[in-house]
């Protein structure tokens, strides 16, 4: 689902979401064909959404205020109990933005361990964490190396890649849940 409160934007994204084709004849090239004709004016793509996908989003907003109010619950467990590990915790604002908190993404403070990043990564995993990685720098992929990209090129994403480590994040994520989180990460930088 994507909204917004822009109504040049609103367009743009329903155009883009038919595979860029109008049946608005002001947005049309030549004359008028009738109701049955459509124009493709953009390259888009088939965005739409089904009707159960509709159905289930709209039944999720009504408790989307719930959920994100216990992903702030969890990330200040979270910020509390890791507080004294060697990690650089999510930066959270307090003025007048306001984050869903979809990711717990936090940095090893490598010059404090003696581990790598892959080997904290998979002692996790191999306690039955499912930590994860957001995100591996995008010019590191095979497609964008094919045009002219290179390691290298953004040192500061590279170094953000071999210290993040995304730990679990869900709103029925359980006090208990947390702590083995949290005691398996201890583990992992021991």
């Amino acid at each position: 689902m994507a909204v917004t409160d822009d109504g040049d934007l609103a367009a743009k994204m329903r155009l883009l979401r038919n595979h860029g084709t109008t049946r608005e004849p002001d947005e049309m090239t030549g004359e008028p064909h009738g109701q049955w004709y459509y124009q493709q004016i953009e390259l888009g793509y088939n965005y739409r959404m089904t009707d159960i996908q509709a159905a289930l989003g709209n039944s999720q907003l009504k408790r989307l205020d719930d959920f994100v109010a216990r992903r702030y619950e969890i990330a200040t467990r979270y910020d509390k109990l890791l507080t004294d590990l060697p990690l650089r915790l999510p930066i959270r604002q307090n003025d007048a933005s306001f984050s869903g908190l979809h990711l717990y993404v936090v940095r090893l403070k490598s010059a404090e361990i003696n581990k790598t990043h892959r080997q904290v990564f998979e002692s996790m995993r191999e306690q039955g964490i499912g930590v994860n990685l957001h995100y591996i720098p995008i010019h590191t992929q095979p497609w964008y190396q094919k045009t002219g990209f290179k390691s290298g090129d953004f040192p500061e994403a590279e170094k953000y890649y071999n210290e993040a480590i995304t730990l679990p994040m869900f709103p029925t994520l359980s006090e208990q849940q947390i702590t083995e989180v949290v005691t398996a990460l201890q583990r992992a930088l021991s």
